[in-house]
């Protein structure tokens, strides 16, 4: 194991701090371009509706209107639950239910947390899901400048 003093520690902090100024003003900057992006296509979808067009080769790129069906997620637990029934009733379920990510972990740690409290905590398993793996991950707030 290497030795390592805490003036490194600070110095690579510092960079961190200094990269994570830097993402957040990428982001905003990004979600603004987004903003700017979706104004123009929009924009120009409605022209080349307006000319009669579904598609234009421009001298700086191609144009094409692409139409596409899309439907919504279920809004409702009771949407939810028809749209499940219908996927069981077609032998599809399994194929189509997914899980989302971050919520079978709240539950699974809410479940493993009751779990503990009844004295069970080592023996806890749910099913379908394998044993939980514990990831380390640095946590970093910086300091706002000037602060």
């Amino acid at each position: 194991m290497s030795e390592v003093t805490v003036k490194e520690l600070d110095t690579i902090v510092e960079k961190l701090a200094a990269l994570e100024v830097t993402k957040e003003a990428a982001a905003a900057r990004v979600t603004e371009l987004n903003k700017e992006i979706a104004q123009l296509e929009g924009k120009i979808v409605q022209y080349l509706n307006d000319l009669g067009r579904k598609d234009y080769d421009s001298p700086h790129g191609k144009l094409k209107i692409a139409a596409k069906w899309r439907v919504n997620l279920p809004e409702t637990d009771l949407d939810k639950k028809q749209l499940f029934d219908h996927l069981r009733e077609r032998g599809i379920f399994d194929k189509f239910a997914t899980v989302n990510s971050n919520s079978l972990n709240a539950l699974y740690m809410r479940d493993w947390e009751e779990a503990k409290e009844r004295g069970e905590g080592m023996t806890f398993s749910m099913p379908g899901i394998g044993a939980p793996k514990l990831f380390e991950a640095l946590n970093f707030k910086p300091k706002k400048p000037g602060g």
